[in-house]
């Protein structure tokens, strides 16, 4: 069949769909065909794409005017460009993936969720062990499956991918002709994750306040009541309420693994990025049963207590990267020795990093040892950068980071065997792992 008579047969069916009187048809009648309908526009979607990127491949738009197929196309029928340039991307992945194109095409694989997995999945081949994993999960849990399948699959390229998402963030402020102010930017995951959290917070405390607000007015509202509480100093930085959860294997924490975590506002984080939160988070074990059910919820056991925190703020005083004054506040405590490789947590084997300087640190080629005495940065190159606290007599803390025990409580213990059957966290603030999973808040 020629292009041309199968889009024509297209507009005829299409058509005769409309001839149809649906209001002499019943709720079950409308519900199945409805369901049929939305598979069938999946094909045709599939199809649309296949179309859009081979035009896009032959060129169809030049003469036109027009910088691609997708704004020709937007131009010529009324639609946007963005959702056809989607189409094309899906058409290109489908070239690609014999597995792709045969699920989107028989209707197995919708076009919503295909259009995801390309969208995730970047340049990289989709294949079938992808397509089984996403097949019976809603649409909004497939970008964060496709991410954790990529990571698994090409793990070299996790932490360059981070990077250059980083590198992509920005944010800018310009003033209107009337009077007000236009907000634009781009966050990366891990930055995205801890504003949203931070705003929620704040939106929720005003959920039933009895206005006629609008969400993202309500969201406007929230960012201006941070900016102004910080304004007014009632903002410290460093350790707030806000929480972050990221659930991840245990196995990535003690790097044995490098699956990503998933954040609770459903973006995913890098291996790197998941251990350094975890110098200084509070830590829940979740044991978890068959479909994912909720057995068990750890206490929360924080790493780092107030107490060693202050009193690591009042050592160094600032970040303890070699010519970094980013304030202690504002720090990350980070685990010299890493907790996961047994690392004890007390003031000699803790320092204060900086947001960017924590998430060098657990970067390729990078590398942190001493104490916190004497702390050296080992750089990719080879040289090694050495810092000690300010002031001659730096203050030592009288903790271990772990909370008060009670005098019958059995003794702490600084690290455990990860690969212990039967470990869980203790009522004494002692904290031994052996879990699946991990979150950290």
């Amino acid at each position: 069949m020629e292009l041309a008579d199968a889009v024509s047969a297209t507009s005829v069916a299409v058509d005769g769909v409309a001839t149809v009187c649906i209001d002499r048809c019943d709720a079950t009648n409308l519900r199945t065909q409805l369901a049929r309908m939305k598979q069938v526009q999946s094909k045709f979607d599939a199809q649309l794409a296949r179309l859009t990127h081979a035009a896009d491949a032959a060129g169809a738009f030049i003469g036109t005017g027009s910088r691609s197929t997708a704004d020709w196309l937007a131009k010529e029928t009324g639609t946007s460009a963005r959702k056809n340039q989607a189409a094309s991307d899906l058409g290109e992945a489908m070239s690609k993936s014999d597995a792709l194109a045969d699920a989107v095409t028989s209707g197995d694989l919708s076009s919503d969720k295909a259009s995801a997995i390309v969208g995730a999945a970047g340049d990289e081949a989709v294949d079938n062990t992808l397509l089984e994993a996403v097949a019976d999960l809603p649409l909004n849990a497939v970008k964060p499956e496709v991410e954790k399948w990529r990571a698994r699959k090409y793990p070299e390229r996790d932490a360059d991918a981070t990077d250059v998402q980083r590198a992509r963030r920005y944010l800018r402020l310009t003033g209107q002709p009337d009077g007000m102010t236009r907000i634009d930017g781009l966050l990366d995951p891990e930055s995205g994750a801890i504003v949203r959290s931070a705003l929620d917070g704040i939106m929720n405390q005003s959920f039933n306040d009895g206005t006629t607000r609008t969400r993202d007015q309500r969201c406007a509202d929230a960012l201006t009541q941070l900016a102004h509480a910080s304004s007014k100093g009632d903002i410290k930085g460093g350790r707030s309420n806000t929480k972050l959860l990221a659930t991840v294997p245990f196995d990535t924490i003690t790097e044995r693994a490098n699956e990503r975590g998933t954040t609770h506002v459903g973006a995913t984080l890098d291996a790197a990025t998941i251990r350094k939160l975890a110098c200084d988070a509070g830590i829940h074990r979740v044991i978890t049963g068959p479909g994912s059910s909720i057995l068990d919820f750890g206490h929360e056991t924080r790493l780092v207590s107030e107490n060693l925190f202050l009193a690591l703020v009042a050592r160094d005083q600032h970040c303890r990267w070699p010519g970094c004054t980013i304030r202690a506040t504002w720090c990350d405590a980070h685990h010299i020795i890493e907790w996961a490789d047994g690392g004890p947590t007390t003031d000699e084997n803790c320092a204060l990093l900086c947001h960017r300087h924590h998430q060098l640190s657990h970067q390729p080629g990078w590398k942190i040892t001493g104490t916190g005495s004497e702390l050296r940065v080992h750089h990719p190159d080879g040289s090694i950068d050495v810092s000690k606290p300010p002031g001659a007599a730096a203050p030592r803390a009288a903790t271990t980071g772990r909370e008060q025990q009670s005098p019958d409580a059995p003794p702490a213990t600084d690290s455990a065997d990860p690969d212990s059957p039967d470990s869980s966290d203790s009522s004494d603030g002692s904290f031994t792992v052996g879990p699946e999973q991990l979150t950290l808040a």
